[in-house]
């Protein structure tokens, strides 16, 4: 097994004390000097390990006072089971007594998306009814979602108000809730649209971009959508499972 680096394992552990709430926002770290001789290394190592943390945001200097940690956005943890990581979001900050709700920016009933209706195993002819939205976590934009799915499953779907109603409450009314997922993460710069919609500035535009596919029990695909993920205040977790073939 490979070792990390000294001050790679410098520098995790410091994370991992700030996620830990053992250094909390604004508290001043030990002294390079005083690390080195925790660690029994020399100085330069500690300070590449604080430089990193400084460029990652964890931490900032205050010239002639030391080094302090970062006030950093709590986020919240999507993903980690068989639940659409996606659908978790709405239970997930509900879990953590966060207020979380939904701008519409667009929805309505569409044909002739081929591309789309490819996706969702119907004809071309078949409605679609797509549902856009920004969703919110403590009044700050958290993600813009499009989500498209097979109208015909879900009758007067375009009659409904998904800034309040959850989507996926509507879909189990229909007995047509998804069970299978098949999810495809993207880290990627964020596309000028979505960086608006999000508030997103700066050189920090690093987004998670996700990718669903979702079908019944019965294999039907009930749902396609795509997802942009403000990466500062959302972190996913997965589960790994090994088979034998």
């Amino acid at each position: 097994m490979k070792v990390l680096p000294i001050y790679k394992q410098i520098e995790n552990e410091i994370i991992n004390n700030i996620d830990n709430n053992i250094y909390l926002a604004n508290q001043k770290l030990p002294s390079e000097r005083e690390l080195a001789e925790k660690y029994e290394i020399n100085r330069l190592t500690v300070a590449k390990a604080i430089n990193h943390l400084e460029e990652l945001g964890y931490v900032y200097r205050v010239r002639g006072k030391g080094t302090f940690v970062a006030h950093r956005t709590n986020k919240i943890t999507l993903g980690g089971g068989t639940l659409n990581v996606n659908a978790g979001f709405t239970a997930t900050t509900k879990n953590n007594g966060i207020l979380s709700y939904s701008r519409v920016i667009y929805s309505g009933l569409i044909t002739q998306y081929t591309t789309m209706a490819r996706r969702l195993r119907i004809s071309p002819d078949e409605p679609i009814f797509a549902l856009h939205r920004i969703r919110y976590m403590d009044d700050i934009p958290v993600l813009v979602e499009y989500t498209y799915i097979p109208a015909t499953y879900f009758p007067h779907v375009e009659e409904q108000d998904f800034s309040m109603l959850s989507l996926y409450d509507y879909m189990k009314k229909y007995n047509r809730i998804s069970t299978d997922f098949h999810q495809k993460l993207t880290i990627m710069k964020c596309p000028k649209k979505e960086a608006k919609y999000l508030n997103i500035v700066g050189k920090d535009d690093s987004i998670f971009y996700f990718e669903y596919l979702g079908r019944t029990n019965k294999g039907e695909v009930v749902e396609y959508t795509r997802a942009y993920y403000k990466s500062e205040v959302v972190q996913f977790r997965f589960n790994q499972y090994y088979a034998d073939f």
